[in-house]
């Protein structure tokens, strides 16, 4: 069984740089990856939990310094239990 962060209520697309300083590029592979994880698991583009979720996880994994795209995609999947 895998435990899942809990996810901070309110979560979009604005609180991917509430907590870090990030400049277009970067934004831009976060936002990259978390467009990939959602489109592999076929939600669209409206929030909900899962999104936030897969957001919240890639942008925890950033933080902690794993930057890789793989590592970023794979944070996303893991943050929903894929």
């Amino acid at each position: 069984m895998t435990r899942h962060r809990i996810t901070p209520a309110g979560l979009d697309a604005d609180a991917i740089e509430r907590d870090i300083t990030l400049d277009s590029v970067e934004r831009a592979e976060i936002e990259r990856a978390i467009e990939a994880v959602c489109a592999e698991l076929g939600l669209g583009q409206r929030p909900d939990e899962r999104r936030a979720r897969i957001t919240f996880g890639i942008t925890s994994t950033w933080r902690d310094g794993r930057r890789q795209p793989l590592n970023l995609v794979s944070a996303g999947f893991e943050a929903v239990g894929a």
